[in-house]
């Protein structure tokens, strides 16, 4: 499956956690050394950026649904309300990617609601199992990777989607074995595609 960025905007530069050993992929961008991440880092926080002091709890108060936060600066939840996609954006969210299609109830009005309210949003479509490619991962890899730590949230309809996407991140792309990248799923919401989840690492990297 192909994301055609003219639909799927990707968002302006979004993490700084990975580690330093991860050997570059064919033909992926170069990415910056640790220490490069960590002074852009220092920068934004000098700048006094907003962020959410907390923001699983802000985000609980305000009803979105099946919040967690597996990972620094990811938050992940089931489909928020435009409302409440405001009141985030008030509180210091500015990222935020969706794995649902544009065509499902609820979703869709985010292509131009966020970019036209100065937040950057990414659509990565997965409609199931058959969607759970290297390419879609690595795709939301990319996206988390351009994160810079600013606070990011992730979402499908009930955040088993999510959970799928971040466990293969994790084993394809991060170096974690099979159990932690499965229990790392399931605290981001793996539900229904574990057993295609399971499948997949069960072939190896």
């Amino acid at each position: 499956m192909t994301i055609d960025p003219a639909i799927h905007p990707r968002p302006l530069p979004l993490r700084a956690d990975e580690p330093a050993s991860r050997p570059p992929r064919p033909g992926r961008r170069p990415r910056r050394s640790r220490r490069a991440r960590l002074t852009a880092g220092l920068l934004l926080l000098a700048a006094c950026t907003a962020a959410p002091a907390d923001p699983v709890a802000e985000a609980t108060e305000l009803g979105v649904p099946r919040v967690a936060a597996p990972l620094p600066g990811v938050i992940t939840a089931a489909q928020p309300s435009q409302a409440q996609v405001d009141e985030l954006r008030s509180r210091g969210y500015r990222n935020f990617i969706s794995l649902r299609l544009p065509t499902e109830s609820g979703a869709g009005w985010e292509e131009t609601h966020l970019p036209a309210a100065g937040s950057n949003f990414a659509r990565i479509p997965i409609s199931g199992a058959d969607d759970l490619t290297r390419e879609n991962v690595e795709a939301l890899d990319d996206l988390l990777d351009d994160a810079e730590g600013e606070t990011t949230l992730l979402y499908c309809a009930s955040s088993n989607r999510v959970g799928a996407l971040l466990a293969l991140r994790a084993f394809w792309f991060e170096g974690a074995d099979a159990d932690a990248a499965l229990a790392l799923g399931r605290e981001a919401g793996l539900m229904g595609l574990e057993p295609a989840v399971r499948e997949i690492l069960a072939e190896g990297r």
